[in-house]
């Protein structure tokens, strides 16, 4: 795992993207949040934040 800040709220996060298995991938975002996040941030946010765009996603649709 590879250690990184995450640039929303500075807090150290652990990314294991590179090693092909992380928490992120849990996380359900719509192609539009993702859009998003990705004109927003150049690297990775913290599980905090990138709910924050999950927790958006679902109350959206009810």
């Amino acid at each position: 795992m590879t250690q990184k800040k995450c640039p929303q709220c500075s807090r150290i996060l652990e990314c294991g993207v590179d090693q092909g298995t992380c928490w992120c991938f849990d996380i359900r975002l719509d192609r539009e949040a993702l859009k998003n996040i990705r004109e927003m941030y150049e690297d990775c946010l913290c599980k905090d934040c990138l709910s924050r765009f999950e927790t958006n996603v679902v109350n959206q649709k009810i």
